[in-house]
């Protein structure tokens, strides 16, 4: 169970979607949820991680840089 720092609203990690993000600026890689009721990003603790990340895919473990790589290697 997590606490939104910005709002007080509590939910279950594990029914919300984690982010994704692997922007140029260090995406977190599915280590962050977004509170269900404001929106606000926030880390998720270490040791709920552990049981998160066997839910991510293949495709959301893929770094940005790999994704580039395998699009251009399909354009070609």
């Amino acid at each position: 169970m997590m606490q939104c720092m910005i709002c007080g609203c509590k939910f279950d990690e594990t029914k919300v979607e984690p982010c994704g993000c692997n922007c140029a600026f260090g995406g977190c890689n599915g280590k962050n949820v977004r509170c269900p009721n404001c929106g606000h990003d926030m880390p998720i603790p270490w040791e709920l991680r552990k049981n998160l990340s066997n839910n991510m895919s293949a495709e959301d473990k893929t770094s940005f840089l790999e994704k580039i790589k395998k699009s251009i290697k399909i354009e070609h």
